[in-house]
């Protein structure tokens, strides 16, 4: 099922042959990016080729701006394999190296990986490489990794020039997290003319689920006479309910004449699946006149999070036959669609013809969604061994989702394997031993449960409370 892909590289031009390298050695940094800049279909030929030309002139990859620029290009051109080998050859990655490849790692939905990489490399981090740490960690979401980066940008980078190129990714990051006055001291260190600035704020609070302090920084804004974009459209409608998304969605119409940028129709479809109204998301993406790949992505997630796992992959298909290449975020959204509705052939098949075919690396979130889909259908066996062909090593997430399938199935075995590895991986959380300590309870293993409950008062972890939808006046 995990299929390894080589990188596509076509073989070099003869020894002697001129006339298959008709540029000049510095000007492939320029041509590079060129290629990759065109649209989709002669990208990656044309990726290639310069490649193998760059290998002849001897370029390659001694030049570390083109080798940077070919790690950039692969990555446009959805080679991420062929982006990680061009990394892995060269002598000595540069700051732009790691940050051109941690880039090419978290566009392409792996920012673990990414942070991983750049644990393990001994390079200082200037201040577009911070900035793109900060990135990686707004993505996967990892509070700790983004505070040393804060920390060591403020003690050995210019202040103006951090907080110009992290500060945006930290107040999102910083606000997501509930760290509000972390997010508003950055803030407060930021150009506060520049739009980008009060996007990130406005975006923060979205994300968080704090809309009305969202709102009031929207207001805020205004008063301070500073011109919104399409960005600030986009994080206003995070914060919006669906009454107040139908007056922006007006508004659009009225101001625009059905003709925004596609990143605003994204963003609107966003917010109707948020309120759980599909035919009004499925209206607005009909109306997309040039739709790009988030439009088809976002409406997929749509049918996914609302229970239309048929209608997801029937948009799959027509996405591929418009002559759109679906993605990474694609594959995730048509994964979450078939383990909302229980489609499990038709998810173990998406899989193996995205991977296998398509040739995307699966990620981890990716390789979740098949062990919860086989798990939650009792066949649990076929999770274990994908678990075990994993080519990444499976974290708390896909350990996780086996744990909590094997409660709802109430196989103690398989709970069993699941638990002791989440013990190695997060041994601080609380909610795995109360979990494994239910199902041997529900299985009648009495001792065993006590012992588990033991763990958590001999480890002194905070159990997790319990909810109440009945609020206190």
């Amino acid at each position: 099922m995990f299929g390894r892909h080589r990188a596509f590289l076509p073989s070099p031009p003869a020894a002697g042959d001129r006339r298959a390298v008709p540029f000049d050695p510095l000007s492939l940094p320029r041509l590079l990016v060129s290629a990759a800049a065109t649209s989709f279909g002669g990208t990656a030929p044309a990726v290639s080729a310069l490649h193998a030309g760059g290998i002849k002139l001897g370029v390659l990859p001694t030049s570390l701006p083109a080798s940077n620029a070919l790690i950039s290009a692969y990555s446009l051109a959805d080679l991420l394999p062929s982006a990680l080998r061009a990394f892995s050859l060269l002598p000595s990655p540069s700051t732009a190296s790691y940050t051109t490849v941690l880039s090419a790692l978290s566009r392409h939905g792996r920012p673990h990986e990414a942070l991983s990489l750049f644990a393990a490399s001994a390079v200082a981090p200037d201040a577009e490489l911070l900035s793109c740490l900060v990135s990686c960690c707004r993505r996967a979401s990892r509070l700790l990794p983004a505070r040393a980066a804060h920390a060591y940008g403020i003690k050995n980078v210019a202040a103006l020039a951090f907080y110009a190129s992290a500060g945006p990714a930290l107040v999102a990051l910083y606000a997501r997290h509930g760290k509000v006055g972390a997010a508003r001291r950055v803030f407060g260190c930021m150009d506060r003319e520049d739009v980008v600035s009060w996007n990130a704020m406005i975006g923060g609070f979205a994300g968080a689920g704090m809309d009305s302090e969202a709102w009031c920084c929207s207001r805020e804004m205004r008063v301070r006479g500073v011109r919104g974009n399409a960005r600030t459209a986009v994080a206003v409608l995070g914060a919006c309910d669906l009454e107040s998304g139908r007056q922006v969605h007006g508004y659009m119409v009225r101001s625009h004449d059905g003709c925004s940028k596609a990143i605003l129709w994204n963003a609107l479809m966003s917010m109707y699946s948020r309120a759980g109204c599909v035919n009004d998301a499925e209206q607005v993406f009909t109306e997309i006149e040039r739709k790009d790949v988030v439009s088809w992505n976002v409406m997929i997630g749509a049918f996914a999070k609302n229970g239309y796992g048929g209608r997801a992959l029937q948009l799959v298909d027509a996405m591929v036959r418009s002559g759109m290449q679906p993605d990474s975020l694609t594959f995730t959204a048509v994964l979450m669609a078939c383990c909302h509705c229980g489609m499990v052939d038709e998810g173990l098949a998406i899989f193996q013809s995205f991977v296998s075919v398509v040739g995307l690396i699966p990620t981890m979130e990716q390789c979740a969604c098949i062990v919860d889909l086989l798990a939650r259908a009792g066949r649990f066996v076929e999770a274990l061994e994908f678990i075990g062909q994993m080519p990444l090593r499976p974290n708390a997430i896909v350990w996780g989702a086996l744990l909590s399938a094997s409660r709802m199935h109430h196989s103690v075995e398989s709970a069993r394997v699941s638990f002791e590895k989440l013990v190695q991986l997060e041994p601080e959380n609380a909610g795995n031993y109360v979990t494994m300590s239910n199902i041997y309870a529900k299985a009648g293993m009495v001792q065993d449960a006590k012992r588990v409950r033991m763990m958590i008062d001999r480890e002194e972890l905070a159990k997790p409370s319990g909810q109440s939808f009945v609020e206190s006046v």
